[in-house]
């Protein structure tokens, strides 16, 4: 009974000095009052909140105040501990030297509710830059990633804090790695450019893909690198087949997956600079096909739409594509991104009307056998049979080796890294490689963003190439970042295979890594998430 006097008490007098102007010689007793309601955990939330704004509403700013305003950083409502923050920041210079100490406090929610508050002070905060360039060695991600945003918002700062922060670009969390993005960009924009040790990223590779391997039961895996136009490293790891015990050689073919499709982009980008196919020529002009749709929809479609993943087709139609079922257009196709496996395996069937030939027939004679692709086919043969590696689920068992004896311009090519390698380098190379290359033209539409994908998130890398936003070019995926593009596509067949590749065509640099395991995704993902750009 006692203790809800006292609650009711303290809200009666909160509620009188909020409904009365408060007077100069009235203030010190209305601090008091405020900091006893504020310290008094037994309140009510909102009768403590309420005080925070009454504090700030009289423009206090003596030591107590800054002082229980910082005791509430920690506290377990973190509404109360916005609204401290609000007051703090509103305070400004006078609240320096306690968020300093508050900043090196034993308390992580304390240093956190700092960091905030100076992430929000602007040029005000440089008093506190030592300070804050130690916190962003701070062993909390909040902590870091707001001590890096007060730090670029001073605009100015000293040598170590620039080379502090550049170390944030190598972060393990994506945010911190903004954070400094965001920071060197305005401190500091050269020391976002750097050169790449490229030894040592190689070497990271090295080292990190058997343990992973070992943690994700991913059997075999294969990966090449390319530096400056040249293949500068190909590494095999593991089995190709755990029930026959075969090793991963340089000729251990993969199933490529969907990476099968800038393969099949570039052949028809071919066709384009041969003057036979046009990007932007409603493909019922070349084979009508029925399809599921209304307002003649089936009459828009074009190859670059296709392409680009903007069909307006599925991914794969119900029963997929083996059973010859109805095709639905799910929108009007230009108008937006939406991959679609479907849209290439129709693209296909329009170029083996105009040519004549398969795709793989096709292929080989305008793109395999002229950059000397012995071990790629987008089907099964017996010349590669030998070296076709098995698929393996998420235990690391074997599964039934893929026949595919039907070509797929989506998902049927088998291929390895070094060869894959050899494609990057053929798109990235600069001028043409006698008959045989696509005309700089194409190249560069190949990797033009043809339409933004707001449904995916950017690969997750370090250093300067975090990823700002991603798009769709003619085959490819582009990651707009902070050193320019990158380009990439993935792969994953329920067959056993997972594979990416990337490339940097400023620099001539990429890596291809394929794996025979179903959990080959997570292991990509982990090393490109620790070598990013090469």
């Amino acid at each position: 009974m006692k203790m809800f006097l006292s609650k009711r008490l303290c809200f009666v007098i909160l509620f009188l000095l909020t409904s009365f102007q408060i007077h100069p010689q009235e203030k010190d007793f209305s601090v008091r009052t405020f900091i006893q309601i504020l310290n008094d955990k037994n309140l009510s939330d909102e009768e403590r909140e309420k005080a925070v704004d009454n504090l700030e509403s009289i423009k206090a700013t003596d030591k107590e105040t800054i002082a229980a305003l910082i005791n509430c950083l920690s506290d377990k409502n973190p509404f109360l501990v916005g609204r401290a923050v609000k007051a703090l920041t509103k305070i400004g210079k006078p609240a320096i030297e306690n968020l300093v100490s508050a900043l090196q406090n034993e308390d992580e929610s304390i240093r956190w509710g700092a960091s905030i508050v100076f992430s929000k002070l602007g040029k005000e905060a440089s008093p506190a830059l030592p300070y804050l360039i130690e916190a962003l060695k701070d062993k909390n991600e909040n902590i870091r990633y707001c001590s890096a945003i007060a730090l670029g918002n001073l605009e100015t700062v000293s040598s170590p804090a620039v080379i502090e922060i550049q170390k944030l670009l190598f972060d393990s969390d994506d945010d911190v790695r903004w954070a400094a993005h965001f920071s060197l960009n305005k401190i500091e924009k050269k020391a976002l450019h750097y050169p790449v040790d490229l030894a040592a990223k190689i070497s990271a590779v090295d080292s990190l893909t058997p343990v992973l391997m070992k943690e994700l039961k991913v059997p075999g895996v294969s990966v090449s690198i390319i530096s400056d136009y040249k293949l500068v490293s190909s590494k095999q790891f593991g089995l190709a087949n755990v029930n026959e015990k075969i090793p991963v050689t340089s000729e251990s073919v993969f199933e490529a997956c969907s990476m099968t499709k800038p393969m099949f982009a570039y052949v028809a980008l071919k066709l384009v600079d041969e003057g036979k196919l046009d990007l932007d020529k409603p493909l019922y002009n070349y084979l009508e096909e029925k399809f599921i749709c209304e307002n003649n929809y089936d009459k828009l479609i074009t190859a670059r739409m296709i392409l680009s993943h903007s069909s307006g087709l599925p991914n794969w139609r119900k029963g997929e594509e083996e059973r010859e079922g109805p095709i639905p257009i799910y929108f009007k196709p230009g108008t937006q991104f939406s991959y679609s496996g479907e849209g290439m395996f129709y693209l296909q069937r329009v170029i083996e009307k105009i040519t004549g030939e398969s795709l793989n027939a096709l292929s080989r004679r305008i793109l395999f056998v002229p950059l000397g692709l012995t071990h790629t086919s987008f089907v099964w043969t017996n010349e590669i049979d030998s070296f076709i590696s098995a698929g393996h689920d998420t235990a690391g068992n074997y599964l039934t080796r893929s026949k595919y004896t039907h070509a797929n311009s989506a998902y049927t090519l088998y291929t390895t890294p070094e060869e894959y390698a050899k494609f990057l380098v053929e798109i990235m190379r600069p001028g043409r490689n006698e008959n045989s290359s696509l005309s700089e033209k194409m190249k560069e539409e190949m990797i033009t963003p043809q339409v933004g994908v707001y449904v995916r998130e950017p690969i997750d890398r370090p250093g300067n190439a975090l990823g700002l936003s991603v798009s769709w070019g003619l085959g490819w995926a582009i990651d707009s970042t902070a050193s320019g593009k990158i380009i990439y596509h993935s792969g994953a067949n329920r067959t056993g295979f997972r594979c990416y590749s990337q490339f940097n065509p400023a620099k001539g640099s990429g890596i291809v890594i394929m794996t025979n395991g179903l959990n080959g995704s997570d292991l990509w993902r982990r090393i490109i998430s620790n070598i990013g750009d090469l």
